[in-house]
């Protein structure tokens, strides 16, 4: 009886454990469909946002639908603005290639508890539900369409420059209007422009303004003649007179700004043939000899003079070693090409205009200026402060007769001379400085002379008179 009872107790807690394995089975059976599942589900988990989206349980198809919708009607309203002066520019984003990378978000989205093993994945999507994923929305734009963009501003505003003309007729004056150039800085533009692409405020265009170097309002203080003066050349051979006409056609019209420096042999040019230069004399080593260019110093002279009455600043001038004639001792200028050279510099606030004309024999410089601002005449006087006499050399010479005395070579006196230049307004001397210091070196006699006479010549009756006459 015993045993009987037992035995149905045995059997009892086989089926209890048989049941119990059986429900062990089918709940692990139901947990493992359930992970499968959801491992194998083709939406989104749980969430996970693209930006400000959450694209949970969403397949990819349904987060772009979600997020294009909505983003792309607001990407069409956004714009900036770029403007400079009367230049206005509303850009569309969307012009310029902006764009979001949909599909690169929801792929990450997507691929969010889709890789590694069963347990990794399982602990990704359990951290992700528990804690949350944001992805951020990446955006791009076309470089080439804002190069494109810069390219069509720039060519809207882009301006070129004008310099003023000054135009001088027979002594009337006018000046033509200057223009100031603009140019984009394109380089900056764009960087602006890609910077500002996802702030959207709005541009200042880059634009340097590019000055003309005359200007009207400059040309127009070119109102009168602030320093002149003229010298004649009527003794001149054809050849010279030419050399001086050529000279000063070089300089007429000269502009000169202020600040500027000036040389003589530059504007003038070479001294050749193939310049429309003549041969005639030149002063070498203190004697005249032919040479091209003869008489340009005559030009540089009158020009000298012409400078200093206008009051502008000589920088480099040279006296001859002969005195000129047609300009008192201290008021020359020579100059040889590569050598010797005539510079002076515009020190005014206004810029200057050279006239030369030749005419009659005489060759003139005007300088023209602001005759409001240099309201004062120059004055020169110079003094010579010591006059050199020659001495005389002597030379033997056996070729000659006895007693015979020839000039090898003319004396010329020397002179040291002090010039000094004097500021008149109003009538009276306001200010005497000296200019120049120079000195014209003087030069001996030489005279070759024969054998010594005989001591018994008188004895003769030998006339030394004419015998130097033979």
């Amino acid at each position: 009886m015993r045993e009987k009872r037992q035995s149905k107790n045995n059997n009892k807690k086989i089926k209890f454990f048989i049941l119990y394995i059986a429900i062990i089975i089918i709940l692990l059976g139901i947990g493992f469909y359930g992970f499968f599942s959801v491992l194998n589900r083709d939406t989104i988990y749980e969430d996970v946002k693209i930006e400000s989206f959450n694209v949970s349980n969403m397949t990819k198809q349904e987060a772009l639908n979600v997020i294009k919708d909505q983003l792309e009607g607001e990407l069409s309203q956004k714009q900036m603005r770029l403007s400079y002066g009367d230049f206005s520019y509303d850009v569309g984003i969307k012009e310029l290639g902006y764009h979001y990378s949909y599909d690169e978000a929801i792929e990450e989205a997507y691929s969010i508890g889709r890789s590694g093993s069963i347990i990794n994945r399982i602990k990704t999507i359990m951290n992700t539900t528990k804690y949350g994923k944001t992805i951020k929305l990446k955006t791009g734009y076309d470089s080439n369409l804002i190069d494109d963009l810069v390219m069509k501003i720039s060519d809207d505003i882009n301006l070129l420059s004008k310099e003023a003309q000054f135009n001088f007729n027979g002594g009337r004056m006018s000046v033509t209007q200057d223009v100031v150039g603009r140019k984009v800085d394109t380089a900056l533009l764009k960087k602006l422009i890609e910077e500002n692409i996802e702030v959207l405020e709005d541009i200042q265009i880059p634009v340097e303004e590019i000055k003309p170097t005359m200007t009207k309002a400059q040309l127009s203080r070119i109102n009168g003649i602030i320093g002149q003066f003229s010298t004649s050349f009527k003794t001149s051979s054809a050849d010279r007179k030419e050399n001086i006409r050529v000279s000063a056609r070089a300089l007429d019209g000269k502009l000169v700004l202020p600040g500027e420096t000036v040389s003589f042999n530059d504007t003038t040019g070479p001294r050749t043939k193939a310049k429309g230069y003549k041969e005639a004399n030149v002063i070498i080593g203190g004697e005249f000899i032919p040479g091209v260019g003869g008489g340009v110093c005559q030009m540089s002279t009158t020009l000298y003079n012409a400078l200093v009455r206008a009051d502008l600043t000589i920088v480099q001038r040279s006296p001859h070693s002969i005195p000129s004639t047609y300009v008192p001792y201290g008021q020359d200028a020579a100059v040889s090409y590569g050598h010797l050279d005539l510079k002076f510099r515009n020190d005014f606030d206004f810029p200057i205009y050279i006239h030369t004309l030749t005419k009659n024999d005489q060759v003139f410089v005007y300088i023209y200026g602001d005759v409001n601002t240099k309201n004062y005449t120059v004055k020169l006087d110079s003094e010579i402060v010591e006059t050199i006499k020659p001495k005389d050399e002597i030379i033997k010479d056996n070729t000659l007769k006895p007693g015979e005395k020839v000039l090898h070579q003319s004396g010329r006196t020397g002179y040291k001379v002090k010039t000094y230049k004097s500021i008149v307004k109003g009538g009276k001397v306001v200010k005497r400085d000296l200019l120049n210091s120079d000195f014209y070196k003087p030069r001996n006699s030489i005279y070759k002379v024969g054998p010594d006479l005989p001591a018994n010549v008188e004895d003769e009756n030998v006339n030394p008179v004419d015998a130097e006459e033979e």
